[in-house]
């Protein structure tokens, strides 16, 4: 993060994530200096979900057909395709039994603005 005086801040504690989730980045953009800082029991409570493919690693990657979409003249895209699959995995991580989280602390992470939109 650049100031104002143009001086360069790099912000290494990390106080969201699962360590095996910063790993890489850690390595290949931070010269392994990125910091685990996040609540251990927050960033572990969901390690036993039913729905992870690998128990233990807190992450999916899902591959999803469907093409990307805009209305009208918005420069902003969306997906609709994989909107659904986002909304679907935020319905069982809220009906979970194992694990069920409050809607209020699911968030979806998007590179589109108008993908939240859909959501």
């Amino acid at each position: 993060i650049s100031d104002i005086s143009g001086q360069v801040t790099k912000l290494v504690k990390n106080y969201r994530s699962h360590a095996a989730l910063l790993a890489l980045p850690s390595r290949l953009f931070y010269h392994r200096e990125l910091e685990v800082c996040a609540d251990p029991e927050v960033v572990t409570s969901l390690l036993g979900w039913e729905k992870l493919p690998k128990k233990g690693f807190p992450l999916i990657f899902h591959g999803v057909r469907g093409s990307e979409a805009r209305e009208g003249r918005s420069p902003s895209w969306f997906n609709p395709a994989e909107a659904v699959q986002a909304m679907r995995y935020c319905c069982l991580l809220a009906r979970s039994v194992s694990s069920q989280v409050p809607a209020r602390d699911i968030g979806v992470i998007t590179p589109y603005r108008k993908q939240t939109a859909v959501l």
